[in-house]
């Protein structure tokens, strides 16, 4: 048990107010327990008021002597506080106010008084109490604030009863100059307990100023003690250093002053292959490829500069060079240099694979097909030349933008498939799909797309490599256009062959016809224009046998009656459909050209014409004489325009290629493919206006006009060079 010392008297005789110094935790939490115990065995109460390591081993030092603390705390017996959030209560800018601490603590002693009464004899229940606020300010340099603080606990006990103990620790007080505090918080109290066991709550004697004696030998015997346990510390920790630098994973030597090589540890030897005796005590310089660099490294040391990411090759025993990362720094003594401690990474997997890096890197690069790669969500995460290229957006545009940017909206459901597939670690070969560019134009590609997997094997990603093949499908389709027009030309040339005897019969046989003296006029009139399209139809078949290359001479159309001689042949198609006709054509127009390739040009506008034409509507016919609008050039213009349903934008651009029509029945998508050729093999030239009408607009708010330009000699030229 140890002392109670009394050195002066404090507070009431209701009660006690001791001041525990101690030198262990243990020792606090065994006396503490003992004494709370004892008040709540005795149907009192207990409260501590300490920080949280203290307050648990207290109240596992209690529940240990088999109290029920959670039972005695519902009772009201029982409370455990945090000192700091106590001392928040009452103190203002550092200092205790004696008014917030008077209610505070007296609220939290009445509580436990009146839950103990029912319990304690006639003098009422007995209130243990510790508390460690004053050495909370204490340790925080608030001296003057924890001394008061003793002082206002003095002035509750005058009108509350409990027995007060206030730790101390004994490391407070390991200065001479710490006497004077020890002096004032002595005189705080009215019981001293020393730092050895605990006592119980009876009053003990007076030891005066001797206490103060006896607390700092015990100070300066733990102080002793400590230190002891530092030295033997410092060695521990000394060894355990070296082991860890010789153990360590890193490589690391020292260098002296002229670049010699004073210790190296066991992880720098292993890099490189060498013996201690191999490696320490030679110039570092020896195993550096490029010596010069060594000079530099130390020259910076020696100045106090610290390195760091200096990257060097070394050789090694086999003589092998490794790629090394130093990161040094110097160790100097009152201002002298004695070595650098140099810390050595090999980075030379890294180096090989930033090597193959650059050079997969310039392979994308320069590669025509554009490479792209993009996360499992579609996010873009490279973008290489070729890419800029073809979809006319830059690195720096795509980059953290979604793969859909290029992709146009009726299509970009696949994007959820391939995403998918990659996934799924599936590769895709020779996806043939379309794709948009920065500028909106829709171009061919064909896509191989493979799974990217991190060093564990796990899919993270998509490679992706695009090429444009516009081109290539233009050509498939000029090639597959080509050989339709050779079998057509062929089947054409056949067919041609095949009729052009039996035409030639039927020609003489009009003629015999055309010779009845006895014959009506109007069968005579039907038979010449019956004559004069067999002769045409013949000529047809002259031109395609000699594959369009026709050996006839050009010669002086009169234009306003070739024209009516096409229009003649479709007058009953005009009348059953009830088309108005218009004309205007200049008297006199005449063009030097091959009569049947002039009228087979208009034939197949006038008959294209009448088939787009309403019932009701109007067919104009227009032809003047002009000069070409580019080059100037004498020619005609011949213009056939109807008031039909109009061709939309996307169709216009097609209908002068070979096989398209809209007419799903009865075209063959010829027609204006022969006219266009025909105008081109003579130098000139066919535009197509097309107007369709919103829904809301009249019948006659749309229509075609096809305008065709012809090259024409002047007539006197002709005639001389005829001559």
């Amino acid at each position: 048990m140890a002392t109670e010392i009394s050195d002066c008297p404090a507070g009431s005789a209701q009660g006690s107010h001791a001041a525990h110094f101690y030198r262990s935790d243990d020792e606090l939490v065994a006396a503490v327990a003992q004494r709370v115990s004892v008040a709540l065995e005795a149907g009192g109460a207990g409260m501590i008021v300490a920080t949280a390591a203290h307050r648990a081993a207290i109240e596992k030092r209690l529940e240990g002597r088999g109290l029920d603390l959670t039972e005695m705390a519902r009772e009201g017996r029982w409370a455990a506080l945090n000192a700091e959030a106590v001392l928040a209560e009452f103190i203002i800018e550092g200092w205790p106010d004696g008014r917030r601490f008077a209610s505070v603590i007296a609220g939290l002693l009445d509580g436990l008084r009146t839950a103990g009464e029912g319990k304690a004899g006639a003098e009422g229940p007995p209130i243990a109490v510790y508390g460690e606020m004053v050495a909370v300010l204490w340790e925080e340099g608030k001296t003057e604030a924890a001394i008061r603080l003793e002082e206002l606990w003095n002035e509750l006990a005058k009108t509350r009863r409990f027995h007060l103990s206030c730790g101390w620790p004994l490391r407070f007080f390991a200065c001479d100059a710490d006497g004077a505090g020890i002096q004032r918080i002595c005189s705080e109290h009215n019981r001293i307990i020393p730092s050895q066991g605990y006592d119980d709550m009876s009053e003990g004697e007076h030891r005066g100023s001797a206490v103060v004696w006896q607390l700092k030998a015990k100070a300066l015997e733990e102080e002793l003690h400590r230190g002891e346990k530092t030295q033997q510390m410092l060695q521990l920790r000394e060894a355990d250093l070296w082991e860890f630098l010789e153990n360590a994973v890193v490589g690391m030597h020292w260098l002296a002053a002229d670049g010699t090589i004073v210790w190296a540890n066991r992880a720098q030897l292993e890099m490189l292959g060498y013996e201690a005796g191999q490696y320490v005590g030679h110039a570092f310089a020896e195993f550096v490829e490029d010596g010069a660099i060594v000079e530099k490294m130390l020259e910076r040391l020696r100045g106090g500069e610290t390195l760091h990411g200096c990257e060097l090759q070394l050789r090694g025993n086999d003589g092998s060079l490794h790629w090394v990362r130093i990161d040094g720094n110097p160790w100097m003594r009152e201002g002298e240099f004695q070595h650098a401690r140099c810390f050595a990474v090999d980075i030379t997997e890294k180096k090989q694979g930033e090597a193959a890096q650059m050079k997969l890197g310039a392979i994308v690069e320069s590669s025509d097909a554009a490479i792209v790669s993009k996360d499992l969500k579609g996010i873009v995460t490279s973008w290489n030349a070729a890419a800029e290229r073809i979809l006319g957006y830059t690195a720096e545009e795509m980059i953290g933008r979604p793969i859909t940017t290029v992709i146009p909206p009726e299509l970009q459901k696949d994007e959820v498939e391939i995403l998918r597939k990659i996934q799924a670690g599936e590769r895709i070969e020779h996806f043939e799909t379309v794709r948009v560019t920065k500028g909106g134009e829709l171009i061919d590609v064909s896509l191989t797309i493979s799974p990217v997997r991190d060093a564990q094997g796990k899919v993270v990603g998509a490679a992706k490599i695009l090429r444009d093949v516009t081109v290539q499908k233009k050509l498939e389709a000029a090639l597959r256009t080509t050989e339709r027009l050779a079998s057509v030309g062929r089947l054409a040339a056949t067919v041609a062959h095949e009729i052009n005897n039996p035409l030639e019969a039927v020609i003489n046989l009009i003629y015999l016809a055309r010779q009845d003296p006895q014959l009506p006029e109007s069968a005579r009139v039907c038979l010449s224009a019956a004559d004069e399209e067999l002769k045409r139809v013949s000529h047809l078949a002259r031109q395609t046998l000699g594959f369009y290359r026709d050996t006839s001479l050009p010669g002086w159309i009169a234009v306003p009656e070739a024209i009516d001689e096409m229009l003649a042949i479709y007058a009953r198609r005009v009348r059953y459909k009830q088309i108005a006709l218009r004309k205007r054509m200049e008297p006199g127009l005449r063009l030097h050209a091959l009569e049947g390739a002039f009228k087979q040009i208009v034939s197949n506008l006038i008959s294209n014409a009448i088939d787009a034409s309403p019932n009701d509507g109007a067919l104009e016919i227009r032809a003047w004489e002009s000069r070409h609008p580019i080059t100037g050039a004498p020619g005609i213009h011949v213009v056939v325009a109807d008031q039909g349903a109009g061709i939309a934008e996307p169709i216009r651009q097609k209908i002068f290629t070979p096989f398209f029509t809209t007419k799903k029945d009865v075209g063959t998508g010829l027609g204006l493919w022969i006219v266009k050729s025909l105008l081109l093999k003579v130098g000139g030239s066919i535009r197509c206006r097309s107007r369709v009408a919103a829904p809301e607009k009249g019948k006659y708010e749309s229509g075609t006009a096809m305008m065709m330009f012809l090259p024409n000699e002047r007539e006197e030229a002709a005639m001389e060079q005829a001559a």
